[in-house]
């Protein structure tokens, strides 16, 4: 088994099946979490412990390893830690046809040569990818809906090399009738889908790597930032999204100052269509399942009190 976490302490389940595919419209699909080692969290910090995400996915998959450079402040972090702990990474940027994500290219070409790390690039035509119906099936192949996520996927397929995407960790409101609450996201067709690809091409891939080990997770969800976001009634706020680059430059100084984009911007109504024609050739979830864990919960299986 594929380690998509440090001993997968993080893991999903459709139908009880860990790591599985989904079977029918019905099956209900879990995350959880394992306990995190509490006298390591107690001494250490978020930043010693992206230290150790780096040395750990080193560890895991070796040092021919690629890391994909989108331009954010994810993969910047991802980057900056490859290098505290001695090791410069292979980098890659993907470039859209058409310059659709030229922006994103620019702040990617900028941080690499700011820290004198090389930068290819890999040029996809995205709209191609989708209208030959590459992206639809692919998409089945490892039940994925985001066309965003499966070009990146099939690049790392054409490499043929264990691969770092970084990914978030993105808090989401769940707003029901009365009441509303906050989880922790792992989203069953996105975020989940990196272990399927995993599993199905034998391609080591980190899409968790803020959430690579337990302690590393369990800093930035009990940082004092993310703990009032998620426990103010009124900041009319459905994501942590536009709060996470503020927060991140509080747990990890020095990070360029920057607007995350991902290229789609100028794609929005192609990324829409896209998204619903792929996901109506998949099978659909009608059992009420959340996309992740509620934050209260999460909190409480990390330190073991669950």
């Amino acid at each position: 088994m594929i380690n998509f976490t440090h001993n997968n302490y993080l893991t999903y389940s459709t139908g009880g099946r860990a790591f599985g595919q989904r079977e029918n419209s019905m099956e209900r699909y879990t995350v959880s979490l394992g306990q995190c080692d509490l006298e390591r969290y107690k001494k250490s910090n978020y930043v010693e412990e992206l230290h150790r995400t780096a040395s750990l996915v080193l560890s895991d998959f070796g040092k021919d390893l690629v890391v994909f450079v989108s331009g954010g402040t994810d993969s910047e972090i991802v980057l900056r830690n490859f290098l505290a702990v001695g090791h410069r990474p292979r980098c890659v940027t993907i470039r859209f046809k058409n310059d659709y994500n030229a922006t994103d290219v620019m702040e990617a070409q900028a941080l690499c040569a700011e820290l004198d790390v090389p930068l290819e690039f890999i040029d996809f035509d995205v709209k191609d990818f989708y209208y030959s119906g590459e992206a639809t099936e692919f998409g089945k192949s490892i039940q994925c809906t985001q066309v965003t996520y499966l070009m990146v996927y099939k690049s790392i397929l054409d490499l043929g090399l264990p691969a770092v995407m970084g990914g978030e960790t993105l808090l989401t409101r769940k707003v029901e009738a009365d009441k509303s609450y906050w989880y922790y996201t792992l989203r069953e067709n996105e975020d989940a889908s990196a272990m399927r690809f995993s599993n199905k091409y034998n391609v080591p891939l980190v899409n968790e790597w803020f959430a690579y080990t337990p302690e590393v997770l369990l800093y930035y969800l009990e940082h004092p930032d993310i703990k009032q976001l998620v426990t103010t009634k009124y900041n009319y706020k459905l994501t942590s999204v536009s709060s996470k680059n503020a927060i991140l430059a509080k747990m990890y100084p020095n990070i360029r100052p920057k607007k995350k984009t991902h290229g789609f911007e100028n794609l929005l109504a192609f990324n829409y269509e896209a998204y619903n024609d792929i996901a109506s050739h998949q099978i659909k979830r009608l059992e009420s399942s959340l996309d992740g864990i509620r934050y209260q919960d999460a909190i409480k299986q990390l330190k073991g009190r669950a």
